[in-house]
């Protein structure tokens, strides 16, 4: 039996993009992928009550001066 004391080292959202990404303490990056907006706040509502909120970064949105952007 391996024993794997690897846990979530980090979380990264991107709530433009509705992108959660965890990276374990061994380095290793997963995404969780949320095909709507209800997924993605039913997962940032486990996130919220679970997570040590030290470990949750915000990706902050990109803003343009280009008005031809949409």
């Amino acid at each position: 039996m391996i024993m794997n004391d690897e846990t979530v080292h980090d979380i990264i959202v991107d709530v433009c993009k509705r992108r959660i990404t965890l990276i374990s303490s061994e380095g290793e990056t997963r995404f969780v992928k949320c095909d709507n907006t209800d997924q993605f706040m039913g997962v940032m509502d486990v996130i919220k009550e679970h997570a040590d909120p030290e470990l949750i970064t915000y990706v902050e949105p990109k803003l343009t001066t280009d008005s031809k952007a949409k």
